[in-house]
């Protein structure tokens, strides 16, 4: 099971619209049942990260995190969103 961190200023609403834009994403390419996502503020995501697969923000991502790091605003903008898209399925992939 990979843990997903989805962090956003105060961890309720930008985090919520990816979220749901990532479990889309991830259900349509075989990935169903194998991931949980866990929202947050962003002054929680270094904590979260601990053990995490992957750290998705709409904001910049905290210093010293010990996952890999995909930006979410290519989620909420539409623009980078083919590549963001397959920085996740890649590191699902791993």
């Amino acid at each position: 099971m990979k843990k997903i961190v989805l962090a956003c200023g105060s961890g309720i609403a930008t985090s919520t619209a990816v979220a749901q834009k990532v479990t889309d994403l991830l259900n349509k390419n075989g990935y169903e049942g194998q991931f949980n996502i866990v929202q947050c503020a962003i002054a929680e995501a270094k904590s979260q990260c601990e053990g995490a697969n992957l750290l998705i923000a709409t904001t910049v991502a905290p210093e010293g995190i010990s996952c890999p790091y995909v930006s979410g605003v290519p989620f909420l903008t539409g623009v980078g969103r083919p590549a963001a898209e397959q920085q996740i399925l890649d590191i699902m992939a791993q």
